[in-house]
């Protein structure tokens, strides 16, 4: 069963349904997991390769241990020696989201040796998005629509959303408040891999019955 609660958009006064997209944040990063997995199911990644193999230019920089020790496996699990990063831009500012060529050029410095310590990081999957670009030879947007989202039955879900209002969202998205009770303006990343999933409360409910192998009779294995 499902419900709605509230409006999704208070200005326009439209009521939220159980099919209303919200922005996921930190949430994405599982989403974003099980996309490197469907990689990693058809043999083209290994885990615990070093990350440099597939990963071609610029590398992430390491000043303590060895640059071999950064993989996969340890971006996802945060252990890869990255710091917390986090950067946003606002569509009513000017500043757009770099390629991920130089934010990991920029901000791929590991401060601690790979696998010594857990430190969470949005960076790691930024990377990790990108890898799957390499890797699949499609952006990850599309990546994740046709491997994970249609695969699942997810079909309200999506990486961002296109810019058809002046929130950059459509009628189904709910629009983002700050604790003021204000709108905001919608904003992209440079790690969207850790956060730029949106998905609707059904969606989710489809994603974590997938995983706890409770499979529905219209979800593919991926």
């Amino acid at each position: 069963w499902a419900e709605r609660a509230g409006r999704h958009d208070r200005e326009g006064r439209i009521a939220a349904t159980p099919h209303t997209s919200y922005s996921l944040a930190s949430i994405s990063k599982p989403v974003t997991a099980t996309g490197l997995m469907v990689l990693r199911q058809r043999g083209q990644l290994d885990l615990d390769r070093p990350l440099e193999d597939y990963l071609g230019e610029p590398r992430i920089r390491v000043r303590v241990g060895e640059s071999k020790e950064i993989t996969a496996r340890r971006l996802a699990n945060h252990t890869a020696g990255l710091p917390l990063h986090y950067q946003f831009f606002y569509a009513d500012e000017t500043m757009r989201p770099p390629s991920r060529e130089e934010t990991i050029r920029r901000y791929g410095q590991a401060i601690t040796a790979p696998g010594e310590r857990y430190q969470y990081s949005n960076l790691g999957y930024g990377v990790l998005d990108h890898l799957m670009t390499r890797i699949s030879g499609r952006d990850y947007e599309e990546f994740m629509r046709n491997e994970v989202f249609l695969p699942l039955g997810m079909t309200r879900s999506t990486i961002a959303v296109r810019p058809l209002s002046q929130f950059g969202l459509d009628k189904d998205q709910a629009i983002r408040y700050g604790v003021d009770g204000l709108p905001i303006p919608f904003y992209e990343f440079d790690h969207p891999g850790a956060s730029a999933v949106y998905a609707s409360a059904h969606d989710l409910v489809r994603f974590g019955m997938f995983h706890l192998k409770a499979h529905l009779p219209d979800q593919r294995q991926m």
